[in-house]
């Protein structure tokens, strides 16, 4: 899988009502983090990325890896910063 696989995966599962709250969102692109197993993507409304209005952004969603090897994704969380998730992933390989 490469990177662009990845983002269209991650793109269709935000597009999931549950996940994104009936609210358009896109990729962080310049935020992305990418590491030998996969990717780290960061997502935000499109509201905000068009507009860099702070009250356009929405809160709640966290960051979804994807496994290169195996097209899973996994989303983590808000409570820790995103390197203790990275971590735990690494963790379970």
């Amino acid at each position: 899988m490469n990177l662009a696989e990845a983002e269209k995966l991650v793109l269709s599962e935000i597009e999931d009502p549950c996940i994104s709250n009936d609210i358009e969102c896109g990729l962080l692109k310049g935020e992305t983090i990418e590491k030998d197993w996969g990717w780290v993507f960061f997502y935000q409304s499109t509201a905000f990325l068009n507009s860099g209005d702070f009250r356009d952004m929405v809160g709640g969603n966290a960051p979804i890896i994807v496994n290169k090897h195996t097209g899973k994704l996994i989303h983590t969380g808000t409570t820790y910063e995103i390197d203790h998730y990275i971590k735990e992933y690494e963790g379970s390989l």
